[in-house]
């Protein structure tokens, strides 16, 4: 089960290894997708990856320490514009883009890391990509 999740740390906190800690006492993977770290503050986008529970612990954690928020969904295909040429496909590092048997263009948002490589290359300009 994976699960991605906006964390700010709170600033007295900003010193602590609250990663390694929900990693240590819940043995979920966690993957930092992004992070900004200041001395006054800190921003991290992470990818929570384990069972229910231990996603549950390790939220219950992480809030104890700063603030956790869903992330919305990362990419958007405007279906209007795309012409489904493949162009976003054979650069997305991550296998994120597929093509289904009609030749259809498809995103799996769950796979996303928000590279913008895709929304780079495309032609028409069909692919918006949240900006964090």
């Amino acid at each position: 089960m994976k699960k991605r999740i906006y964390y700010w740390v709170a600033e007295e906190f900003v010193n602590k290894p609250i990663i390694s800690e929900v990693i240590l006492k819940t043995k979920i993977m966690i993957n930092i997708l992004m992070a900004k770290i200041k001395p006054q503050e800190s921003f991290l986008m992470l990818e929570l990856n384990g069972n229910e529970n231990q996603l549950n612990d390790a939220l219950k954690i992480l809030t104890m320490y700063g603030e956790v928020e869903d992330v919305p969904k990362m990419i958007q295909k405007n279906d209007d514009k795309c012409i489904d040429c493949g162009a976003c496909l054979v650069h997305c590092p991550v296998k994120a883009i597929t093509m289904n048997e009609d030749f259809k263009v498809i995103f799996d948002e769950n796979e996303c890391i928000g590279c913008k490589n895709c929304a780079n290359v495309c032609p028409v300009k069909a692919i918006n990509i949240l900006d964090l």
